[in-house]
């Protein structure tokens, strides 16, 4: 099998010896293998099941063996005639000693006359750093091609396509690919809407790739298409005419932009609608369309979204609903929101899907109506942390009837969209579920999705316990890292501790990328994008990890005079920041091992939100180096309260740096490992024997108890799915 250029896959240049450890390990194969089986549990024999380049075909038992395989994370798919086929992220990039790896049962659904696989993504545009690095062109003009930028305005369609080339196998297998485009698209940028904090535009050339990557809509009902006013309005609405690509939910009149984009699929009539509830009032020129003025459907119209809905259940057509509003940066919808998408779904929509807080919520159910609240980002230049993983929302449909549904998690590195497996895959996932419960649904991760049980299909849940003896130090307090217990997909269900006077609180890692393994699907491996290892002082290893493949190494020796550094790029807000209730409860917890290490220093730096306000440093953890064994760090921060009467609120101290240092060493070379770093912030407290809702990303626990040594069992969950009754019935209806 032919494998990728080195100069393709590192993204730094480190020691030969690592250049060649990893050039060994992409080389060392290893065995992938897994079964097809429908929903009933019967093999799928002859299913065609494809990874890099090559396409083996299921036994009697539904079996598929691949041999020879290099250990680089790849798109599985799976297809059979008669049945809906299934992309699935694969996970390779594991330990060297793994020979062969077991895939989870691969389920695929029948697809029955009528059928329509949709697919909806988020945020997306081709505007700002993707055509300008540093935005310093005038919000008039149309910069010149930027070296830095990965859209040339010169000839804007190779960098436009190269956004979605790693995501493009999902939109190929959709029947009808949806992206709301969050831009106007011009070529004249002469109207900037000037009381915009953020107004930008991309350029018409861009709007093949679209195509290219299978969208076959998009929804425009969004607070950034008006932001070349009605100049930008007439030319975003001319250029997609053009480039053949449908569209609705904005226009030169309120008429206008309420109108759905019908269109026949499977036998059955669809009507697409795209509202925002996010209006610019606060300005002079608002973002919504009126009698006589261009902009978005507005989603606060109580009137005209009702009627737009009825209108097309009217005329025949099964509505489908785009609500783009919320608060920004949050994880669960505001009521507001929620109110929102009660009116559409009390009111006739068959289905209704959420973006604009640019990070990805939950998933519910409204009046039987499944409701996607938000899938964050999908094309978008944000350097917010939080805002680099997203969802998409695959949604089998007959009629108005939902059969399926499916959320796949993206990680945007360099603002562009990717799959995503492993350890952030399922972090993430069990993310989106936590923030599900509540509405209606069961949702838990499988296959490196978002499952949603709906009412005929069950799930079955699959109880584990660990027992450990805890030596509880002096101090009173210890820290339990649950990463180094759960298995894949599981979260924490329950516990039981000796100790009847302990407190116990959960945790959740809020950093995300601290475990230097490569999870996305890329043409990089052995990266660790949200670091800084410029330079040749510190980079990515695999010779040596606490856990997975690779820890980050800083290299020193005595001849140096500086330091290595390597800190976080992004700011790490903690849960509650954009609600305003900032939880400041954080412990910086990791490992860490020394060859001849010099002087090893964690520390970090608090900042405002947003803005450039600093507040100043703290070192968290300070060793003397040497040589040492892998060994847990922890230590509790101290962001700063937030400052009274401040008058703007994001201005306060709600977010962190981790940086990392390394001195160089007395004598000799020195080599400093760190691994499984994570920033964690303290939630709620839980007693012994009390059931935890799960699925959850709570990844620790933190004890206070008597110094001595506990016994505790910890009660793990996971679920996966159960086979259906053979009686006819169709899979996952929803009515």
């Amino acid at each position: 099998m032919q494998l990728m250029p080195i100069n393709q896959l590192y993204a730094e240049d480190p020691p030969n010896w690592e250049l060649s450890a990893r050039d060994e390990f992409l080389v060392h194969p290893v065995s992938l293998i897994g079964t097809v089986l429908n929903l009933y549990g019967d093999p799928l024999e002859n299913a065609a099941v494809s990874i890099a380049g090559a396409t083996q075909y299921a036994d009697a038992q539904g079996a598929f063996e691949f041999q020879g395989l290099s250990r680089k994370n790849d798109l599985l798919s799976v297809s059979i005639t008669g049945y809906h086929n299934e992309i699935i992220p694969v996970h390779l990039a594991q330990d060297i000693n793994i020979e062969t790896i077991a895939l989870d049962p691969i389920y695929l659904s029948m697809r029955e006359t009528g059928d329509v696989r949709f697919l909806f993504a988020g945020d997306a545009s081709f505007a700002r750093r993707f055509l300008d690095a540093d935005e310093s062109t005038p919000l008039d003009q149309i910069p010149p091609d930027d070296p830095d930028a990965l859209i040339k305005t010169s000839n804007p369609d190779p960098g436009s396509r190269s956004l979605f080339e790693y995501i493009r196998p999902y939109y190929q297998a959709a029947d009808w690919g949806v992206v709301n485009l969050e831009t106007p698209v011009t070529d004249n940028p002469i109207t900037p809407h000037m009381q915009k904090d953020y107004a930008y535009f991309s350029l018409p050339a861009s709007l093949p790739s679209l195509l290219w990557l299978g969208v076959d809509y998009v929804s425009l009902g969004n607070n950034h298409v008006y932001d070349y006013l009605e100049s930008g309005i007439i030319d975003t609405i001319q250029s997609l005419n053009e480039s053949g690509i449908p569209h609705s939910g904005a226009g030169l009149t309120s008429e206008e932009a309420f109108q759905a984009y019908r269109v026949t699929l499977g036998g059955s009539l669809f009507g697409l609608l795209s509202m925002t509830s996010v209006t610019g009032r606060q300005h002079p020129v608002s973002y919504v369309a009126e009698t006589q003025k261009g902009g978005a459907a507005d989603l606060t119209l109580d009137d005209e979204v009702i009627a737009s809905i009825q209108r097309e259940i009217d005329a025949g057509y099964i509505p489908i609903a785009q609500l783009h509003g919320g608060q920004e940066y949050t994880y669960q919808p505001t009521d507001y929101t929620y109110g929102r998408m009660e009116l559409v779904a009390e009111n006739g929509a068959s289905l209704v899907i959420g973006h604009h807080p640019h990070v990805a919520q939950g998933i519910g159910l409204i009046n039987g109506i499944i409701t996607v609240h938000s899938l964050g980002n999908f094309a978008f230049d944000q350097d917010r942390l939080e805002t680099m993983l997203g969802l998409l929302a695959s949604v089998d449909m007959n009629g108005d009837q939902v059969q399926k549904i499916r959320l796949i998690p993206i990680y945007l590195e360099d603002y562009r969209p990717r799959p995503i497996t492993g350890q952030l895959a399922d972090v993430f996932l069990r993310h989106i579920c936590e923030f599900s419960h509540g509405y209606g649904l069961q949702v838990y991760p499988y296959q490196n999705q978002v499952w949603i049980a709906l009412e005929n299909k069950d799930v079955i849940a699959d109880d584990r316990t660990v027992d450990l003896t805890i030596s509880v130090p002096e101090s009173g307090e210890i820290i339990i890292d649950l990463r180094e217990w759960n298995m894949k997909y599981e979260s924490l269900a329950g516990f039981d501790i000796n100790a009847p006077s302990a407190t116990i609180q959960l945790g959740r890692d809020i950093l995300h990328f601290g475990d230097f393994d490569d999870w996305d699907i890329d043409d990089m491996s052995f990266e660790a994008e949200r670091w800084d290892i410029s330079g040749i002082s510190r980079f990515v290893t695999i010779t040596d990890s606490y856990r997975g493949i690779s820890s980050l190494c800083s290299n020193r020796d005595m001849n140096n005079s500086d330091p290595s550094f390597m800190p976080f790029r992004n700011r790490i807000r903690v849960m509650g920041d954009s609600e305003g209730n900032p939880n400041k409860k954080l412990s910086l917890y990791g490992y860490m091992k020394g060859v001849n290490a010099g002087n090893i220093e964690i520390y970090a730096r608090y900042y405002a939100s947003s803005g450039d306000a600093d507040y100043g440093a703290e070192t968290l953890v300070l060793h003397p180096g040497g040589d040492f064994e892998w060994t847990p760090v922890w230590a509790d921060m101290h962001m700063p309260d937030d400052i009274e009467g401040l008058e703007d609120s994001t201005a306060n101290p709600r977010a962190t740096r981790i940086f990392m240092r390394h001195d160089p060493p007395l004598n000799g070379e020195a080599y400093a490992y760190f691994d499984e770093i994570a920033v964690v912030n303290w939630e709620e407290s839980i007693q012994s024997g009390m059931d935890i809702p799960t699925p959850h990303a709570k990844d620790f626990l933190r004890i206070h108890a008597q110094p001595g040594e506990h016994s505790i069992t910890l009660r793990f969950r996971s679920y996966s799915p159960e086979h259906l009754e053979k009686t006819g019935v169709r899979d996952f209806m929803i009515h």
